[in-house]
């Protein structure tokens, strides 16, 4: 049986390697070696966007209640 193929493409936790704003609100602040959501974006040299924590589990939970509704659909 072969592998499934990966639908969360260029999505990975890690921390930040120096501070920065949160590509989502710019009001909030990841600090060096915070846990941040990257997201690789489209396109061959478009680089990355962080994600803080609030943020990213905010994105991911919707992204969770999309799925649900695909896999509905499915079944």
């Amino acid at each position: 049986m072969t592998r499934p193929r990966s639908v969360l493409l260029g999505l990975e936790v890690r921390p930040a390697g120096k501070a920065c704003k949160c590509k989502q609100d710019k009001r909030h602040r990841i600090a060096k070696g915070d846990l941040r959501l990257v997201v690789k974006n489209p396109g061959p040299a478009s680089g990355e966007a962080g994600y803080c924590a609030p943020c990213g589990t905010a994105m991911l939970e919707a992204a969770r209640d999309a799925l649900d509704t695909h896999m509905s659909g499915l079944r």
